[in-house]
């Protein structure tokens, strides 16, 4: 109960003319006491009902966000934005993602891994299509990249329109003294309708010309974002319109000429032509790329790394979408290819909405924190065909919501991260040390009476970040012959896993050569780590660890 403040005296009149009024106020303070220990009345804790909040527009504590909101996927209630920000989960400061100028290196690893820490921000749950990083550019040398970097400031404020729907996001955030920190949305063109900074900090959202969010602040501090988003839902399931070339024409730039003679090759395995309408060449692209398979043996037939993944039919998600892009881009289809942590997609644009397409090789597992109050994402019905081995994104967060540890069977693959990610599964899903990693299959014993293997390792930087992946070359010989085919665990050991701790596994090729990514986990203790390399090995090669 709020106690007010005393009225004045009336005028004419004064408290002294009334004696007996502090004795009443007394009996009566002294009555109630009594009634209330008589009666025991207590209060009942009510818990919120969503309902009513959506009945009577309810908004949270600050005032900033609806407390609920309807969607397709049911009702979704606001995060708590009092909560203070994780410091153990951040977007940027010392656990920076990638900048503005992120680029993205395809790569050969097409085995099929597995995938963990996921983080998922978003309500109703996106698992695994959390927007990240998106690049619609390709370099002469097949690298990915975004074609216009310029930052634009992403406006808070407006309403749902007709055929809209709303997501609540939360991340936690290290922001960087007028630096741009890369956050996640929920997919093209999204809005953002509303937004809470914790503790309040003045700070500006913006978006590049590939559509990718950044945060930037004024002053270094960890600070919780809850927004409000709101974006069309035939983005996320409706087929792509039926346009001219004419249409396209102009949002498509001339693709290197280094790339013709091979999308030629490819386009003519594919079965397109500009002789077709757009829509079609779509959904001509789509069928052929989700009929890509993942293998133990990478592709090297032709010294052109778009050609051996589009004509060899082999790879998971990345490669897919890699190749997908490539082929889009030199027909003259407007197309993006987005990754995170867990999956890639493309994003594909008739002229008025970006589509998101999922082509499937999505993870096998999926390891992120279920959340029973936030309900999963229900998108509209999928305008392509899958083919009969379906491992699509949607499968993966329905094994993942069946099975919350994380141990479930089937098909996929990891993209593990981002920018030139080739890894097979990262492991750790803590900080906690292991000495081991799952694995596609477990090797050949090694043979023991050869010599332990000798792991070459290049050049690796020292500057390492949290949430980024870390590339590293080298070869395996045992014996002074190569190892083909051999498994390679990446350990780091520190104060914090003084045991060591397996953060991803390379394979070599035929060649005993190795090339790829791991991707360090966030929640890793800041600190100096020793890094190492180690080998199973294989029939014909023995164990054996880097020096």
């Amino acid at each position: 109960m709020r106690a007010a403040a005393p009225s004045p005296p009336r005028s004419g009149r004064s408290l002294a003319s009334r004696p007996f009024a502090p004795l009443l106020l007394a009996t009566f303070v002294a009555l109630s006491a009594r009634a209330d220990a008589q009666a025991s009345l207590l209060h009942e804790f009510v818990p919120p009902n969503p309902n009513e909040d959506l009945s009577f527009t309810t908004t949270t504590i600050d005032g900033d966000l609806h407390a609920a909101v309807q969607t397709p996927s049911g009702v979704a209630t606001a995060p708590d934005p009092r909560r203070p920000p994780d410091a153990k989960s951040l977007y940027g400061g010392s656990t920076t993602d990638d900048s503005p100028d992120s680029t993205y290196e395809p790569d050969r690893d097409t085995r099929r891994p597995n995938v963990e820490n996921y983080e998922d921000p978003f309500t109703p749950s996106t698992a695994p299509f959390k927007r990240l990083r998106a690049f619609d550019a390709v370099l002469d040398d097949y690298t990915l990249a975004v074609r216009d970097k310029t930052l634009h400031p992403l406006p808070v404020g407006g309403a749902l329109g007709p055929g809209d729907e709303p997501f609540y996001g939360d991340f936690s955030v290290g922001l960087i003294p007028d630096q741009p920190v890369r956050i996640p949305s929920v997919g093209p063109g999204a809005r953002l309708l509303r937004m809470h900074v914790n503790p309040e900090t003045r700070v500006e959202v913006s978006r590049d010309g590939a559509d990718n969010w950044f945060i930037r602040g004024h002053e270094r501090k960890e600070v919780r974002v809850v927004v409000e988003i709101g974006i069309s839902r035939n983005v996320f399931g409706s087929e792509y319109a039926d346009v001219e070339w004419s249409a396209l024409n102009l949002l498509v730039p001339p693709q290197p000429a280094a790339h013709n003679k091979a999308f030629n090759q490819v386009a003519e395995a594919v079965g397109i032509s500009r002789s077709m309408r757009p829509r079609d060449v779509v959904g001509k692209m789509v069928n052929y790329f989700r009929a890509f398979a993942p293998s133990d043996e990478p592709p090297r037939e032709r010294d052109d790394i778009y050609l051996d993944l589009a004509l060899s039919k082999k790879g998971v998600c990345r490669h897919r979408s890699f190749a997908f892009l490539v082929t889009a881009l030199n027909i003259g289809i407007p197309t993006r290819m987005v990754v995170n942590e867990a999956h890639a997609w493309v994003e594909t644009f008739d002229g008025n909405l970006w589509h998101r397409i999922d082509l499937g090789g999505a993870a096998n597992n999926l390891e992120t924190e279920q959340d029973a109050s936030r309900p999963p994402y229900v998108p509209p019905p999928d305008p392509y065909s899958w083919p009969e081995a379906q491992d699509s994104g949607q499968n993966l967060a329905e094994r993942s919501r069946n099975d919350p540890s994380g141990q479930q069977s089937g098909g996929g693959d990891a993209q593990n991260g981002g920018p030139g990610a080739t890894s097979a599964p990262s492991t750790s899903s803590s900080a906690a040390p292991t000495t081991s990693a799952p694995t596609p299959a477990e090797p050949p014993p090694a043979q023991p009476n050869l010599p332990p293997s000798e792991i070459s390792v290049g050049e690796v930087s020292r500057d390492v970040r949290r949430g980024t992946p870390i590339r590293l070359q080298g070869e395996v010989k045992s014996a002074g012959n190569i190892c083909p085919f051999v498994r390679i665990d990446v350990v780091l050991r520190g104060p914090a896993a003084p045991e060591g701790i397996v953060v991803g596994s390379l394979s070599t090729d035929e060649r005993g050569a190795y090339d790829g990514s791991v991707v360090i986990p966030r929640e890793l203790s800041l600190g100096d780590y020793d890094l190492s390399l180690r080998t199973p090995g294989s029939a014909a090669c023995a164990a054996g660890v880097s020096k």
